[in-house]
């Protein structure tokens, strides 16, 4: 993960370096145990939807705009340790 954008309030962007499409994901503490999702499928998706003004983030957006929880979350956690 590499850190890109802070949101505020805890929220940052992040873009997922092992993936072919540099997937971006967003972090966000309020969203449970599961708090990473897929804001866009690929870097160059993610800076057309910023140059376009057209993303969640923006003011007049849909409001009602559902980003999936992103499937490698699993993958890349560590195991859990044994007390």
């Amino acid at each position: 993960m590499l850190p890109m954008l802070d949101w505020g309030c805890g929220m940052f962007a992040a873009v997922d370096c092992r993936s072919a499409d540099a997937t971006v994901l967003l972090f966000d503490p309020n969203g449970g145990p599961d708090a990473w999702y897929v804001d866009a499928e690929s870097l160059t998706d993610w800076l057309e939807t910023w140059l376009a003004e057209t993303g969640w983030y923006e003011e007049d957006a849909d409001q009602d705009i559902a980003m999936r929880s992103w499937e490698g979350l699993s993958s890349r956690r560590p195991p859990p340790t044994v007390g």
